[in-house]
């Protein structure tokens, strides 16, 4: 059984529930990420491509998590 209460520093021991929240917990760091990007290389090319790939993945990430979640919970 995952686990699902108290601290857990690997990602791969979480329930879905958790890796779930910690999905959503990730979100202000990638978009200060992108920002990063911008400051750095002042491109405004790179910073729309890494930032379109960093929400592509996340938003697909939350899904798949989501989905497996609830599966979880019909089990």
């Amino acid at each position: 059984m995952k686990k699902d209460k108290g601290f857990e520093i690997c990602y791969w021991n979480l329930s879905y529930r958790r890796k779930f929240i910690r999905t959503l917990w990730i979100t202000p760091f990638t978009i200060f990420a992108c920002l990063l990007v911008w400051h750095v290389y002042h491109s405004k090319i790179l910073t729309v491509g890494y930032s379109i790939i960093i929400t592509v993945v996340g938003v697909i990430q939350a899904i798949y998590t989501y989905r497996k979640w609830k599966n979880e919970l019909l089990e």
